[in-house]
């Protein structure tokens, strides 16, 4: 099956990427999806490498599919051919750890902390899901181009609770096998937590924890504990990293570290006690993970030229300079499309006529001010270069754009100074969620199956799968782009239960950002016949600190979606195919003649009063 019109069902294979003991891989092309997948084609004739359930499932398939993790490739599909079963799998584009090693022999331990972290909240991940690896080493783990670390290769993997029939059956990479594979004893998570000692041993020493030049020796010094820890002696903190190392390498797994879980606390414990705990956090998510999730953006070709204008736009417009309108003018007409808009903006309504026609962005600048033209700015950018053809990210894309018009609404009414911040916190609060839509759809799409099958909230399914909320994407991202720290803040949203009054104006227009999110979030939720409550529900939560009546909601939307209808050409929003603006526009026709009755009955109060 080596050449390329060779099919597997509807994928399309492109050539063969590796050979083992359990078949081949192959890189192929999924046409319906339009994205490349990896193959694995099951020819091993050994029955441990074709277990399945009562249905004929591979059982790489089932507990692979248990498993939802950044850091763990996901399988797609199962399907079966003349050739054997075989899985699908995300495709990753780079080397193997054992490629790594043998290029550069070991890592330093700052570079090997993060690492050894994800791999270890991946795994935790899958045991968890009561899925064992029992193939954990080096030459399973890709190291992807943005050099962070995926688990690959659930091939010998089985249910925590499955009962092997064969227990005189070793199977795995020899040099990473536990003991208990050899002398007859039932495999555990923590029979995974030995190849991940064993793993971590070699990033850090640069040699095997297993020697031995044959088989036999390899068992007996596997089975008698015979790792030489004197060798941690070379690097910082050795007996902080010995005593680590003890808990993985135990010979009797009730003395090991019980699961990936377990062993990731220990290690948190131990980087903790030697000071070096820096290294497994970002500001934002509690370890690399979010370091990982902007490098794997930053590969993608639009993201660095929206970093780029964005910062250098926030940086002249900043509190602490004061940019001529020339110099912002000049980074601004770099981008044609960017230009083109802030001129239809600048000579619409959404600004207040004009007596005469802007027709330079230095006029614009000077017209509109500095800081209008750095929000709008921000806003147009964000929408002209995070476009697809995903119905979902525009659907979202909108929904972010009417919270920003909303909460500008809501601004003045509250006579806000910052408005203009206020509408582009509105539209950025969701920002973590669009950049996972646009540049992780697969694992958007993992975390919304995730949601509908255990009825999680979005922000636990998102750190499930990605390691972080969206929250915490969104804001990092948020603080690279230089933008306002109010924008940030909104993005990292509330603590849930009733909102306290504010403590300033920069405080409310947050506040005012989050509410506008959770109103339109209402149009999602639940049906338009439904939103009404929910929606008074939401501004219940606020009222401390905003005050909504049902009249002035209704009010609040209709004008936001005039300006909405307004603008759509210019941030090329098609307000006919969004199911959102579907949904609000439903609402508004349905609750028309609700407030029509809710005046008139205000009145007739009023009247009699």
């Amino acid at each position: 099956m080596q050449s390329t019109s060779a099919q597997l069902g509807r994928y399309e294979i492109q050539r063969t990427i590796g050979r083992g003991s359990q078949g081949r891989v192959y890189l192929a092309r999924d046409p319906k999806l339009q994205r490349d997948v990896a193959i694995k084609v099951l020819t091993t004739d050994k029955a441990e490498f074709k277990l399945t359930d009562e249905n004929g499932t591979p059982l790489e398939a089932l507990t692979a599919s248990r498993v939802k993790h950044a850091n763990i490739i996901p399988i797609h599909d199962i399907g079966d051919s003349e050739h054997g079963p075989f899985l699908v799998f995300g495709f990753v584009e780079g080397k193997t750890l054992a490629l790594e090693l043998s290029k550069h022999q070991r890592y330093e331990l700052a570079d090997a902390i993060p690492m050894m972290a994800t791999i270890l909240d991946a795994m935790k991940s899958a045991h968890s899901a009561g899925v064992l690896h029992l193939d954990l080493s080096p030459r399973n783990i890709m190291i992807n181009s943005d050099g962070a670390p995926q688990i690959m290769d659930f091939g010998l993997s089985q249910f925590v609770d499955f009962r092997r029939t064969d227990l005189t059956l070793a199977t795995g990479t020899l040099r990473y096998m536990a003991p208990e594979h050899f002398l007859r004893q039932q495999l555990g998570p923590f029979t995974d937590v030995f190849a991940l000692g064993s793993t971590f041993y070699e990033m850090l020493v640069g040699e095997r924890a297993i020697q031995g030049g044959s088989v036999e020796d390899m068992q007996r010094a596997i089975a008698n504990g015979d790792i030489d820890l004197d060798k941690l002696n070379q690097l910082p903190h050795a007996e902080d990293l010995q005593r680590f190392f003890k808990g993985a390498f135990a010979v009797e797994p009730t003395t090991r570290y019980a699961d990936a879980g377990v062993m990731f606390k220990a290690f948190q414990t131990m980087i903790t006690a030697v000071g070096l705990g820096d290294a497994l956090r970002s500001d934002e998510g509690g370890h690399s993970t979010v370091d990982f999730l902007i490098r794997r953006m930053q590969r993608k070709k639009d993201f660095p030229a929206i970093s780029s204008t964005l910062t250098e736009i926030n940086r002249l417009t900043s509190d602490e300079n004061v940019a001529p309108a020339d110099a912002l003018a000049n980074v601004i007409l770099r981008d044609m499309s960017l230009t083109s808009k802030l001129l239809k903006m600048a000579n619409s309504g959404f600004y207040g006529v004009r007596a005469a026609e802007v027709t330079s962005i230095s006029q614009a600048v000077v017209l509109l001010g500095i800081p209008q033209v750095r929000m709008i700015s921000s806003s147009l950018i964000l929408f002209g270069n995070m476009k697809s053809d995903s119905s979902i990210l525009k659907d979202s894309m909108t929904r972010s754009f009417f919270a920003g018009l909303l909460a500008r609404h809501l601004a003045k009414r509250e006579q806000l100074r910052n408005d203009e911040e206020a509408f582009i916190a509105g539209m950025c609060q969701n920002l973590g969620e669009n950049l996972v839509i646009y540049y992780f759809p697969e694992e958007h799409e993992d975390i919304e199956a995730l949601r509908a099958q255990n009825g999680i909230s979005k922000k636990a399914a998102a750190t499930e799968i990605l390691g972080v909320p969206y929250a915490s994407l969104g804001a990092k991202v948020a603080e690279i782009w230089s933008l306002p720290s109010i924008i940030a803040d909104a993005i990292r949203g509330l603590d849930d239960g009733p909102v306290p009054a504010p403590a300033d104006d920069e405080e409310k227009a947050r506040q005012i950002a989050i509410l506008t999110n959770q109103l339109c979030d209402v149009f999602v939720a639940v049906s338009p016949d439904d939103a009404t409550d929910t929606l008074d529900e939401v501004a219940a939560r606020f009222e401390s600190a905003i005050t909504l009546d049902p009249i002035y909601v209704f009010n609040l939307f209709s004008a936001a979606f005039e300006k909405l209808e307004m603008f759509a050409p210019v941030f090329e929003i098609n307000v006919g195919q969004s199911e959102f603006c579907g949904a609000v526009s439903a609402w508004l026709k349905r609750r028309e003649p609700q407030v029509a009755q809710l005046i008139e009955a205000a009145e007739q109060a009023t009247a009699t009063g």
